[in-house]
């Protein structure tokens, strides 16, 4: 087995063999090389990776990785940030590396569980209540659901051709609360299940950041797969998907759920004709139902959406209070349950078991919320729907939950993890203290390739007129472009306002908005309609890969600094004192900058120009905002105002 990288990357090893346009690149040979360093290390490490576009990063990360697990009979565990990359090396990129490599290893793909469905919840959907429950579009939708159901393989929810948010996936996906475990009848034939199982017999498994915190951070206890080198792709969303998978949240829907389902309410009915004080739990039922419905009723009446709590409301812990006696009075006559095994409990048994442990999980979510009493560590707010908490800062458990699984070596490796070479603050945001660290230079000739202008608006964000401004001036951007450009907003609002701008007349090219078609359909269209323009908000920053001439312009409106009124900025704002804007906020938006800078230049063919709408970009040198980005000519422009 060859493990010499630049007889692999180089002129003359396989890739330059098997790919035509197969371009040697130092960069992934020195991070392919450092990889199997660290693995090959008795005492093992973690290595830190700064890989631009055009490094070839999944390649070098992976094949250094496999040589290992087939030399050491050792196993990977490869996390990405979300499904798509997954389904790209599931797909593409791991068939291709076993054809150049001349072996292949068993590998598995974990996606979470509410990506699975759940065939017991769908059956459920099938009767006639469910079909009352999802009538019209969502109606066809469940028959749907069970045809596709009797043909999948895999159960992943994502096979199903609906629109996304549409709520069978909510209705049907697979949850660890409700779960029924061994009792449930369809176990054998459980998707998650047989996706662990697949797991259990890879070499490689290939899961996301979410799945993982939710075990290592979630419930505290190590990845059920277990592994000896932990790679981590995408490793700027570490700190993010690690608050997701720590947040709490209740809302009444939930509520209005566990208190009023129907097969809950079918079994404690049947609980009540058997002696075992069925009917006193459904009494406690609808005083606890009043309680609930009195709770977030109170809240919305109250309080707007993302209000954020600093303290605990004394009226609100109140009727929280009564909420807890009313759940513990409807458990109290459940507490058999606790006596019996498993293998004693009938279907209709464990439904009424795993609802009761729901039902702890929600009133502990709601005490929680209600109690305000880690603030500022963590923060809490209502959206206007639910109650929401998270952590502010995640290093600590970030840092646990990665030595918690104790692998031999850990590689985590990003397009954007430094800001001008320096890790410090990827370090603190995740609590990991590399052992090696590597920042690669761009591949690309990126001073040929594009410039960046920068144009002062002259107005504030709040200025009236601010936003039909930033319009004016894309729209004038774009048409001197003949479109091909991408448009990245800072607000729904201003999004709003350079659509109507830009799709008030017929043009020589079509204008595609966010929200017009699910995303996934919008990026397809635009990659393949090369004169046309995408206008997009903060969440098209990443997984947007349009090479050539499809993408010549990317428009920032400014420098993505977070909304100081996000409950969770509030939060660190607190926490972190005087020095929150310079040690967190700011490197923050340089690292948001950078992301959306490299939108543009995905070849070594690519030319465009990077248009800012900010002139604070230039004008305030003391951020150093041009330090984090490409090291191209910069061209300070101001808009001329006709009186």
């Amino acid at each position: 087995m060859n493990t010499d990288m630049q007889a692999i990357f180089g002129p003359e090893g396989p890739f330059a063999k098997n790919f035509s346009d197969y371009e040697v690149r130092p960069g992934q040979e020195d991070l392919a090389r450092q990889v199997w360093d660290l693995c090959e290390r008795s005492e093992g490490g973690i290595l830190a990776a700064e890989a631009p576009t055009g490094i070839g990063k999944s390649f070098a990360l992976l094949v250094p990785a496999l040589l290992w697990a087939q030399k050491r009979d050792a196993r990977i565990l490869f996390l990405t940030a979300g499904i798509p990359l997954q389904e790209q090396l599931r797909d593409k990129d791991l068939p291709a590396l076993f054809r150049v490599l001349g072996f292949s290893v068993p590998f598995a793909v974990l996606k979470g569980r509410g990506r699975y469905v759940c065939r017991r919840r769908a059956f459920d959907l099938g009767g006639p209540e469910g079909f009352v429950s999802f009538s019209g579009d969502a109606g066809v939708g469940v028959e749907a659901l069970l045809l596709w159901l009797s043909r999948t393989e895999t159960g992943e929810l994502d096979e199903l051709e609906l629109p996304g948010g549409h709520p069978l996936f909510v209705a049907a996906a697979a949850q660890q609360r409700g779960c029924l475990g061994v009792r449930c009848p369809e176990r054998e034939r459980c998707f998650v299940l047989r996706a662990f199982r697949l797991a259990q017999d890879a070499r490689l498994v290939i899961a996301n950041y979410h799945l993982f915190f939710a075990y290592t951070i979630g419930l505290g206890v190590p990845f059920p797969v277990s592994f000896n080198l932990l790679v981590c792709d995408e490793a700027h969303r570490m700190a993010d998907s690690a608050r997701s998978a720590a947040s709490r949240t209740t809302s009444l829907d939930e509520w209005r759920r566990l208190l009023g389902g129907r097969v809950v309410t079918s079994a404690l009915s049947s609980l009540a004709r058997s002696g075992r004080n069925g009917e006193a739990v459904l009494e406690h039922l609808g005083a606890c139902n009043r309680e609930v419905e009195v709770l977030f009723g109170s809240i919305s009446f109250r309080y707007r959406a993302g209000k954020t709590f600093f303290t605990a409301d004394p009226k609100l812990l109140q009727t929280g209070q009564g909420i807890c006696h009313a759940v513990t009075a409807v458990l109290r006559p459940l507490a058999f349950l606790d006596d019996m095994e498993d293998e004693e409990l009938s279907e209709e048994k464990a439904t009424l078991a795993a609802w009761r442990d729901e039902l702890k999980e929600a009133l502990d979510a709601l005490s929680w919320c209600l109690a305000v009493e880690k603030y500022p560590e963590w923060a809490y707010w209502w959206d206007g729907t639910s109650l929401q908490s998270a952590p502010t800062l995640c290093s600590e458990q970030i840092r646990e939950g990665v030595e918690l699984c104790a692998p031999h070596a850990v590689v985590v490796a990003s397009a954007t993890l430094s800001l001008a070479g320096d890790l410090r603050f990827w370090r603190r945001e995740t609590g990991l203290e590399p052992t090696d660290t590597l920042v690669l230079e761009s591949p690309f000739p990126l001073r040929e390739q594009m410039e960046v202008w920068v144009i002062s608006t002259g107005m504030a964000v709040p200025d009236p007129g601010y936003d039909q401004r930033v319009a004016e001036i894309v729209e004038k951007l774009v048409e001197q472009n003949g479109g091909s450009t991408l448009v990245l907003l800072s607000s729904l609002r201003l999004l709003r306002t350079v659509g109507e701008r830009l799709t008030s007349r017929k043009r020589g090219y079509d204008i595609f908005l966010q929200g017009s078609l699910p995303r996934g359909e919008l990026l397809r269209r635009f990659r393949e309609d090369l004169a046309s323009v995408l206008v997009g908000s903060v969440s098209f920053r990443e997984g947007i890969d349009v090479p050539g001439s499809g993408l010549t312009q990317v428009i920032i409106d400014r420098i993505p600094f977070p909304h100081p009124n996000d409950p969770v900025v509030e939060a660190r704002n607190r926490l972190e004192g005087s020095s929150s804007f310079r040690d967190v906020t700011l490197p923050w938006a340089k690292l948001l900058l950078k992301q959306a800078v490299g939108r543009l230049i995905r070849t070594r063919t690519d030319k465009g120009r990077v248009v800012i709408l900010d002139g604070r970009v230039v004008e305030r040198k003391d951020w150093k905002i041009l330090d984090a980005l490409p090291r191209v000519v910069v061209r300070p422009l101001r808009v001329r105002v006709h009186s």
